[in-house]
């Protein structure tokens, strides 16, 4: 079946990369995992031979009939043809893997992130430079929103690279596999808040943190969390951003 544009498919085929993002998936008997964007179902197969509890978000029409028919015997498997962006976790945790588009892996992050109370761990494929960002430490040009929130609930480990000629049709860029493990203890903070602080403060990466928070935030408050106003706000850690919203949000009760 032809990929379709339109939807960002690229449908993995190399037998050697799919063992190796197999193992890092770990899938075990029982454990309850979603994949998002099952394709033909290349990885899926694996993990359905695990006896995991298997839930498949799949878009396309066309790949339903065929999912359907391959698992029709897996009493462990079951497919929704539905958008992914759509998806409302309950009944938790679930382990989230999958190949995901990248026309949404941003907006999908988000919304994962903000079930992250459903979720153990995600692992997925995405554009070599998505990972790069989301992995990136406090200094580095890659540091930026997707860095601070995600790093905010999840342990995130960049893990292999995959070429192009991996996929069928080839994609024009690297892709690589991210982990996000759910952290078991984390900085207690309203998450729309710390979004839009986020938001605000790389809005103009040029620009200091002063300048670029300067509507919602005092020098007082900078100061207090230990910022210097003079800072780029890639330099600024991910706690002192938690820090900052918190002090935002006591100020405005």
């Amino acid at each position: 079946m032809r990929a379709k544009k339109h939807l960002g498919q690229n449908f993995l085929h190399d037998d050697g990369v799919i063992n190796n993002i197999v193992k890092i998936i770990r899938p075990k008997k029982n454990e309850r995992i979603i994949e998002i964007g099952p394709g033909h179902g290349a990885i899926t197969q694996y993990i359905q031979a695990s006896e995991a509890d298997l839930q498949l978000i799949e878009l396309d029409n066309d790949l339903i009939p065929l999912l359907e028919q391959k698992f029709a015997s897996s009493d462990n498997v079951q497919i929704h043809h539905m958008d992914a962006l759509q998806l409302k976790l309950t009944a938790g945790p679930y382990k989230v893997v999958g190949n995901l588009p990248y026309n949404i892996s941003t907006p999908l992050l988000i919304s994962m992130l903000f079930q992250a109370e459903q979720i153990s761990e995600m692992v997925f494929m995405l554009q070599k430079e998505v990972v790069q960002r989301i992995c990136g430490s406090p200094g580095e040009k890659n540091f930026g929103r997707l860095s601070v929130m995600l790093q905010h609930r999840f342990d995130c480990t960049a893990h292999l690279v995959i070429k192009p000629e991996a996929f069928n049709p080839p994609p024009k860029i690297d892709s690589q596999i991210i982990q996000l493990v759910a952290k078991k203890e984390f900085n207690q903070v309203p998450l729309p808040a710390l979004e839009s602080l986020v938001k605000q403060a790389f809005q103009q990466r040029r620009k200091t943190i002063r300048n670029n928070l300067k509507k919602v935030v005092s020098m007082a408050q900078l100061e207090i969390v230990g910022i210097d106003p003079k800072q780029r706000p890639e330099t600024v850690t991910v706690l002192q951003y938690e820090e900052l919203t918190k002090l935002l949000v006591k100020d405005t009760d």
